[in-house]
């Protein structure tokens, strides 16, 4: 038996994620809301969608502008 930490590499349909992403998307799947709708809570989630926006971008450097969320590999490749 080896005495090295094992080291995972299979990452193909899930990864690990750091628990301050885990504990805001708790948090985000815990609101209800289309953030394309005017009602209250459609506004409120476009507020959180677009403050989550702002942290990406200062976080990579990039204008807000060039930052957009998808809904997964296929459509960001598309």
């Amino acid at each position: 038996m080896s005495t090295n930490p094992r080291i995972y590499l299979d990452f193909n349909a899930t990864a690990p994620i750091v628990s301050a992403a885990r504990t805001a998307m708790t948090a985000a799947l815990a609101e209800v809301g289309n953030p394309s709708s005017i009602h209250a809570e459609g506004r409120r989630m476009r507020d959180l969608v677009e403050r989550a926006r702002n942290q990406v971008a200062a976080l990579v450097g990039r204008p807000r502008e060039q930052v957009v969320f998808t809904s997964g590999g296929t459509e960001a490749n598309a």
